[in-house]
């Protein structure tokens, strides 16, 4: 970013003073004052008290420019509250930047001798706690989309190259993430549509779409649902007309949890996915069919959210699927913090499993056995075409999917794999699963992290000795019970797994604030 001489600075900002002498901080970074005096304080940083204005639902600025305590004040510039090391001086006094903007330094503080100027990072933005995600509270720079790394890519590092050190930035490097997935592997999501409602017929639940103009329904079947008065959480299945409502099979018997089965043909069929609800709404659209069943998802979650008479807890929702349904679920918990719960099942290449040491296990054995990412990229319609383009080109992708596992932190997040199915991939499988729990150690959320990976049985069965895991899972997440969560477990394995966090990763994860 160019920054202006501080004398400019100081012009402009008192030719704005000028016009109008009620101005907030906020207003620096973009965001306008609250329109009411009386609004309350929902996020507090170092850029002031922030609220959400009850006129326009954004975020707005509480904090104003006569609010603060400092000399830099009748300028428009706050006081700094952490700097004391100047980057420049006038005749007013000591100048540093904090966040993104100029701010005075206080005569009191020490070691006022000026330095080189660095680039600030992306200001911290304000979070608000049940939102399908932060895009518009963000900035998305430009997106690399060739990088030359063999090791897996920092999830910790922002588009402008700073990384991330507090939880409230990971915010929005979570949102820089997931626009590199849209733009370069899923296509993008459409968000915002104009209208979602939602009508209940015995089991069967009608969600209709409307979005410029364009309409379109699908059903989802709802059981064991709660009241109004006494809503319960819901564990949403993947299914594709099987009736498997997801493959978690009898590990959920005996936990009160409604279940949703949600047919994402529905959405967009494989075979033919122009057919179904996703494209009717948004005709527009180059998404593969998995952004398209992680939209149908959430605006299934949009009108829940406002029908309370379906008896849902949607603040206590799970996702789960199995295969490429698995690729899904991973796909809809990463795409939407609405999701409390994410279980992805043998998800394989394009779920939780990393391209670079798939393409390395295939070099290896000089055949493809383990599925490439050439194949994942033309089946079933899963990813945009121009996906294909990165197949034996692996190492130039700018992310690897241990960014996408880390999407869904610090949210919960259950990787169930199957060791010994090798078009799986055992081994990138379970890399991905190791990687993943940086990201959740760095947030504080190691204990909502569990990977799991056994053998011995067929794909997408579940074997008893992973049912406790997944119920330790809903007990503590859905249901709010104590359970122990928390670990990486690879010991029924069907052959040594030997992973080597040196050769793979060469950045430190840090401890966000």
């Amino acid at each position: 970013m160019k920054f202006l001489a501080i004398p400019v600075l100081l012009e402009l900002v008192s030719v704005a003073l000028a016009q109008s002498t009620n101005k907030c901080i906020s207003e620096f970074l973009g965001y306008p004052c609250c329109s009411s005096s009386n609004t309350p304080v929902y996020y507090k940083d170092d850029d002031g008290d922030w609220g959400i204005d009850s006129a326009t639902g954004d975020w707005c600025g509480i904090t104003k420019i006569n609010d603060a305590s400092c000399w830099s004040t009748k300028f428009g510039y706050p006081c700094c509250k952490k700097t004391c090391t100047a980057i420049e001086k006038d005749k007013d006094g000591s100048w540093a930047i904090e966040g993104s903007h100029w701010c005075g330094i206080p005569a009191n503080c020490s070691g006022n001798q000026p330095s080189q100027p660095s680039q600030p990072s992306q200001p911290s933005q304000p979070a608000n706690d049940f939102v399908e995600d932060h895009r518009k509270q963000c900035q998305i720079g430009n997106i690399q989309t060739s990088v030359n790394n063999s090791k897996l890519p920092d999830p910790f590092k922002t588009l402008s190259g700073k990384r991330v050190s507090t939880k409230a930035e990971w915010t929005c490097r979570r949102e820089e993430i997931a626009a590199t997935f849209e733009k370069i592997m899923f296509g993008e999501k459409p968000r915002n549509p104009d209208k979602v409602e939602g009508r209940k017929s015995g089991n069967k639940y009608t969600v209709t779409v409307t979005n410029k103009g364009n309409t379109a329904s699908f059903d989802v079947t709802i059981s064991n649902a709660g009241t109004a008065a006494k809503p319960k959480p819901a564990i949403i299945g993947l299914d594709q007309g099987f009736g498997m409502g997801g493959s978690l099979g009898a590990s959920t018997n005996g936990l009160d949890v409604a279940s949703i089965t949600f047919n994402t043909n529905n959405l967009a069929p494989e075979n033919n996915p122009r057919s179904g609800a996703f494209f009717k709404a948004n005709p527009s659209s180059n998404a593969g069919t998995i952004m398209a069943w992680a939209w149908g998802v959430s605006r299934l979650i949009d009108a829940l959210e406002k029908d309370s008479s379906v008896g849902i807890d949607v603040k206590h929702l799970a996702v789960t699927g199995c295969s490429r349904l698995g690729k899904a679920a991973l796909a809809i918990g990463a795409f939407d913090e609405r999701i409390a719960l994410t279980i992805p099942q043998e998800s394989g290449s394009g779920g939780a499993s990393l391209w670079r040491v798939g393409a390395q296990v295939n070099r290896q054995k000089g055949k493809q056995f383990v599925q490439g990412l050439g194949s994942a990229a033309t089946e079933g319609n899963w990813m945009i075409s121009s996906f294909r383009n990165y197949d034996g080109r692996e190492t130039t992708l700018p992310f690897d999917q241990h960014m996408l596992t880390g999407m869904v932190a610090p949210r919960a997040l259950l990787i169930i794999d199957n060791a010994g199915q090798e078009w799986l991939g055992e081994v990138p499988s379970n890399y991905c699963g190791q990687a993943t729990k940086e990201i959740f150690d760095a947030l504080g959320a190691t204990d909502k992290y569990t990977y799991t990976q056994e053998g011995g049985h067929m794909h997408c069965s579940l074997p008893n000795g992973q049912f406790d895991e997944v119920k330790d899972f809903v007990n503590k997440f859905l249901l709010g019970k104590d359970a122990k969560t928390g670990k990486i477990d690879y010991s029924k394995n069907t052959q040594p797994i030997n992973f080597s966090k040196s050769e793979w990763i060469d950045w430190t994860t840090p401890r966000l604030a």
